[in-house]
């Protein structure tokens, strides 16, 4: 019965990001893409919960947290859009808040 409930989850997931291919749009806070390639490029972000975003300077794009992602990421104005291998794609809102660096709702910190 665990494992069900691991699997449902993962579809849930699954299901999340499939429903989540259109444009990201950004908010009053959103920056410009040569703001987000200065803070994002070549760089692994953090979370307080310790997810980690790695954003390669060729454009390979990791995520490991509840699960693992790879595939590639492109920067634009507000937005960064990750193609993960599986095909997936997502734009992530980019925005900074009171000198912090945001990935849609979440805080992260960028080294």
């Amino acid at each position: 019965m665990k494992n069900a409930s691991i699997a449902g989850f993962c579809g849930l997931v699954a299901l999340t990001w499939a429903d989540t291919t259109v444009p990201a749009q950004p908010t009053s806070d959103a920056i410009r893409a040569n703001e987000i390639t200065h803070a994002l490029k070549g760089k692994t972000c953090t979370t307080r919960g310790g997810a980690t975003f790695s954003f390669g300077k060729d454009g390979h794009y990791a995520y490991d947290g509840m699960w693992t992602d790879h595939g590639h990421y492109s920067v634009h104005d507000g937005a960064v859009r990750v193609l993960l291998d599986s095909g997936l794609e997502r734009d992530f809102v980019i925005s900074r808040r009171g000198g912090v660096l945001y990935m849609e709702e979440t805080a992260v910190s960028c080294a």
